[in-house]
């Protein structure tokens, strides 16, 4: 793009939100750098439960091999998140039968390397797809991946072997369900509170950031965790008839959005300091969501509301939160719904030519089975170490967060087999082997959050330990002779193999993304000019949500690339907070615009021109944006949109 054409004429209607600076990629340095999260202590304790508790059981009936493979359908657990229970319990039935079933595959073709070098490839990819199009959050394919490549090592010298080690595997993941889903039992609708209340502290960010160069990306913030409350709302499939606590937190999250909406229509309007008391309420109702529970009536801010110097609808809007905490009936009203759509529908969309998430599934199937390929072509002792660590680098979101992972797991792996040899060298057996799991596995959950490195010093003892524990006369000299190899070349693989092949799969899509958003907002706010289907409306909304979503996301990927392209395209940054701007204001658009045909048409070229300039990364050709007397805010953004795109690419 250049710089060299003529601004256009219009009435400008100043937006007084700067713009922060792109994000940048992280360093090397990234990959020792402590994070500030909070340990998960009963996460960590419930997954180190759920890996050892079928060993005991297996010792308790003197069968330690069955106790053994048991535990590889512990690892369920690990995919465990703040989803509501409903929807909990049947994704982690979900996960366990996957796991199940990539443990029988490993056991069927354990002697057939031509069959297990695609199947890593073909478990990693179709993981990773799933995963990916349905915005899962966890570790994705990689204990898939483990389950398989474990399964291979161990004999099942028949059918009825093979068979028998699966159902221990599923058994092991039974148990591990039933612990994660043993919260229902004190707080069943625990999940679902957490998130709105998540969504209200996000909520109170973005009220706090206005006029500030925050603002856009708490703004995007804010979508990220509407969108993650309402998709709680529908998973926890409540009946608001039915249960009064349910209803209550129905109108919470509804009330949030009608927050979230009259922000963005009246963002100029709001000084800093009636930000910051606004803020200051908002964080009081997350608070106080975070422990709500049946028929608990909460503190009432009634007077600190109404002694606020704000807009009366705002102030209306947090009396209506307020009156919900303390149990008062309330009107419902219509607001924007945050959904994701259906499965089927998310998975159909993902599957095309241009997909990142389907050109990053096949990456990750073609590496793996280069991997497996190397493994099985030599004659290093558990060589299904090389794909299974390929399989844990690649989870990085980025090709510099892969390239990190591969210095991560090499660094804790080789500083881990010092435990691990102290460990099998002390020859451990019976309840010894289950308390070393259950210290191990929680340790890990406790510590991953904190660095990836620091995880993965206590990852390779522990899975050596459930692997090889069934024949210590072998297990410290595969340990010590093989371990380091295998890390090291799977790192490598991983991260190379990452290196090239669709290294730039972000940075070629980006700017047709970014035109494809520009030209749905142009249909978009003709729709609203026109149509008079609620319905049809409302199914364009969530399109466009998630596309603006789907946008931030991309460029987060891109500026992750090492690639000349990717440098440049950090320039389309403004471009990308301006389109997410005028999105965010057309969706919290619910009267129709009165426009005329000639501004219709106008629009319609306008709109046209700025995405064909992103996706040809070039100048917009126009001469002037239309003028539009009745929505000045509306053409402003539309104004910012037409000068973030004059950038020299």
């Amino acid at each position: 793009m250049s710089d060299d054409k003529k601004s256009p004429t219009y009435n400008h209607t100043e937006i007084h939100h700067k713009i922060e600076a792109s994000p940048k990629a992280q360093g090397i340095k990234a990959a020792f750098r402590f994070n500030h999260a909070s340990s998960p202590w009963v996460r960590g304790i419930s997954s180190g439960l759920s890996s050892s508790l079928p060993i005991l059981i297996g010792i308790l009936f003197d069968h330690l091999q069955y106790g053994l493979i048991a535990s590889i359908g512990g690892f369920t657990y690990l995919y465990t998140k703040d989803e509501p229970y409903a929807q909990r319990g049947v994704k982690l039935f979900l996960v366990l039968l996957g796991i199940t079933l990539c443990f029988t595959l490993g056991s069927l073709f354990a002697d057939v390397a031509w069959m297990k070098t695609i199947l890593f490839g073909v478990i990693g990819a179709v993981s990773v797809y799933v995963f990916g199009a349905l915005k899962i959050p966890g570790p994705s394919a990689m204990f898939f991946v483990l389950s398989f490549a474990v399964s291979t090592s161990i004999p099942a010298p028949n059918l009825q072997a093979v068979f028998l080690h699966a159902g221990l595997v599923f058994l092991g993941g039974a148990l591990s369900w039933c612990i994660s889903m043993s919260g229902w039992l004190i707080n069943p609708r625990g999940p679902e509170t957490a998130a709105v209340a998540k969504a209200y502290r996000q909520l109170a960010s973005f009220v706090g950031s206005l006029g500030t160069e925050s603002f856009h990306a708490e703004q995007h913030k804010t979508v990220v965790e509407l969108r993650a409350a309402e998709t709680a709302m529908k998973q926890a499939k409540i009946n608001r008839k039915k249960s009064s606590f349910a209803h209550r937190l129905f109108l919470l999250n509804q009330k949030a959005e009608g927050l979230f909406i009259f922000v963005m229509a009246a963002a100029n309007d709001f000084n800093p300091a009636v930000s910051k008391k606004a803020q200051a309420v908002i964080e009081t109702f997350a608070s106080e969501m975070a422990t709500l529970k049946k028929h608990k009536k909460i503190r009432d801010v009634r007077e600190e509301i109404e002694e606020l110097s704000i807009k009366e609808e705002l102030r209306t809007l947090l009396l209506d939160v307020n009156d919900v905490l303390q149990m008062k009936e309330l009107k419902e009203t219509e607001y924007i719904q945050f959904s994701h759509g259906t499965i089927r529908a998310r998975l159909k969309a993902a599957f095309h030519k241009r997909s990142y998430v389907l050109k990053n599934a096949l990456r990750y199937g073609i590496i793996m089975i280069i991997a497996a390929a190397v493994a099985y072509t030599t004659n290093i002792p558990r060589s299904y170490w090389i794909p299974l660590t390929c399989a844990g680098v690649m989870l990085g979101a980025t090709v510099r967060a892969t390239v990190q992972r591969g210095i991560q797991r090499s660094v804790g792996t080789i500083l881990g087999i010092s435990i691990g040899t102290g460990i099998l060298m002390l020859e451990p057996t019976g309840i010894v082997i289950a308390l070393i799991v259950f210290v191990l596995q929680s340790t890990i959950e406790i510590l991953i959050v904190k660095n990836y490195a620091l995880g993965t010093l206590f990852i390779t003892p522990n899975a050596l330990l459930i692997a090889e524990s069934g024949h210590p006369d072998k297990a410290i000299s595969y340990f010590t002779s093989a371990r380091v190899i295998d890390i090291v070349i799977g790192s490598v693989i991983g991260v190379v193999g990452t290196v090239l092949i669709f290294k730039r799969a972000s940075s070629l899509r980006l700017p047709y993304l970014l035109g494809a958003v520009i030209r749905k907002e142009g249909q978009f706010l003709e729709m609203l000019s026109t149509e008079q289907d609620e319905e049809r409306i409302k199914r364009e909304r969530n399109k466009l949500q998630g596309e603006l979503v789907n946008l931030r996301a991309l460029y987060d990927n891109v500026i992750g690339e090492y690639s000349k392209t990717a440098v440049k395209l950090e320039g389309l940054w403004p471009a990308v907070v301006a389109t997410q701007q005028l999105g965010y204001m057309l969706l919290a658009s619910f009267e129709g615009y009165k426009l005329s045909e000639t501004e219709k048409r106008e629009l319609k070229e306008t709109f046209a021109q700025l995405a064909a300039a992103a996706e040809q990364k070039r100048a917009p050709k126009l001469s002037s944006v239309p003028t539009l007397k009745h929505y000045p805010i509306i053409q402003g953004e539309i104004v910012a949109l037409y000068e973030s795109l004059q950038v020299e690419i």
